[in-house]
């Protein structure tokens, strides 16, 4: 190192003059140099001693983050759904496959008013023996991504009301329930809260 060996003594006893700025390895001016020297690393960037120089300076904490929507859509936990069948309630492929069997597109609807179609979507062999079946809400996020709102959960029924909360469209689902001898109807009231929809109020459906 040359730093190392600027004080060292020549073999005639004198001192070795120290070497001249700019040729150290380190481009840093020696301590014999005086105060007057200044490193040449001060010459760049914006912040003096330290700062990285702007060759340098996209990082990864300065690089600009990638855009994504707000909300369910900026989870890690998003499927790719594409329609590969016709008619009324044409069958979707939903990817990764969540396990379900055969998916129907039961409707496209703009549950947070963005101008997207968003869907519902049925896993009809999924059927319980009240006649529930696994149901599920998807947003749209971009391209053929979508993010769950709420489910896939057994329920009869899915419908988007005309009234919002947060922006979102309030949802209802209904449930059997009771007994036997008495069955009864729930009617569940979700609304909207962080990035999925949540039982607000619950009320029983006359027979």
């Amino acid at each position: 190192m040359v730093q190392a060996r600027e004080g060292a003594a020549s073999p005639a006893g004198e001192a070795v003059p120290p070497a001249s700025a700019g040729a150290s390895a380190t481009g840093q001016a020696p301590a014999t140099t005086g105060a007057s020297a200044t490193p040449p690393t001060t010459d760049q960037g914006t912040g003096g001693a330290g700062t990285t120089p702007p060759a340098t300076a996209q990082g990864p904490g300065n690089t600009a983050p990638t855009a994504s929507p707000a909300g369910p859509c900026s989870r890690d936990e998003t499927f790719r759904i594409t329609t590969v069948g016709k008619g009324k309630q044409p069958t979707v492929q939903v990817e990764p496959d969540p396990g379900y069997g055969k998916a129907l597109r039961a409707a496209e609807v703009d549950l947070d008013g963005r101008g997207q179609q968003d869907l519902y979507v049925i896993f009809p062999a999924e059927a319980g023996s009240d006649g529930a079946t696994m149901q599920a809400l998807y947003v749209h996020c971009s391209g053929d991504r979508y993010a769950p709102v709420w489910g896939p959960e057994y329920t009869l029924e899915l419908k988007p009301l005309d009234t919002r909360t947060q922006g979102w469209r309030d949802v209802v689902h209904r449930e059997k329930s009771g007994t036997l001898d008495a069955p009864k109807v729930k009617r569940v009231t979700m609304r909207f809260q962080g990035d999925t929809y949540q039982d607000a109020s619950t009320e029983t459906e006359k027979p």
